[in-house]
């Protein structure tokens, strides 16, 4: 789970199937997460799509086994930015290594696929994957209150939308 010195947070999760009727569940406790943050919509919206996008991803493409219980969540706050853990029992895939979708084409031309992670990017702040204990851990955060021109921590890294984290 998401790192254990932060204990000034409080940690919330679940655990979900790998069932599409799952996203019902899915979006209520996202919506109590940030109701419980007292989160704003600016902040709410980019997380539920960014889930959404991942999680159904998962549900459709990774071949969960079991399916029951093979999807976790889990999500705190920590000063300005909401962490999230994301993990599941599917086929090892990191998502991280998609290629950029080609935009210079046209729509009808295109290959379909591949926005997903795109979108997902450019929704948050930074992310990462991992393949660990026969599972895929993807983490990422989502700033809360970005603050223009502020400095970056050293070595932190954000998602640029282009399949490359820039420093």
């Amino acid at each position: 789970m998401i790192g254990k010195d932060d204990v000034h947070s409080v940690e919330r999760g679940i655990t979900l199937d790998s069932d599409i009727a799952e996203l019902e569940r899915l979006k209520i406790f996202v919506d109590e997460f940030c109701e419980g943050e007292s989160l704003p919509e600016e902040i709410c919206y980019p997380l539920h799509v960014a889930l959404e996008e991942l999680v159904l991803n998962t549900m459709k493409y990774g071949r969960c086994e079991p399916a029951k219980g093979a999807i976790r969540l889990a999500m705190k706050r920590q000063a300005d930015e909401v962490i999230v853990e994301l993990s599941d029992t599917g086929i090892s895939f990191n998502p991280l290594e998609a290629a950029a979708p080609d935009f210079s084409s046209d729509v009808l031309d295109r290959q379909v696929g591949g926005l997903g992670i795109h979108l997902v990017r450019n929704l948050v702040h930074s992310i990462r994957y991992e393949r660990r204990g026969g599972r895929n851990h993807l983490y990422f955060t989502k700033r809360i209150s970005p603050v223009p021109g502020a400095a970056r921590p050293e070595g932190e890294t954000h998602a640029n939308g282009n399949g490359d984290n820039q420093s």
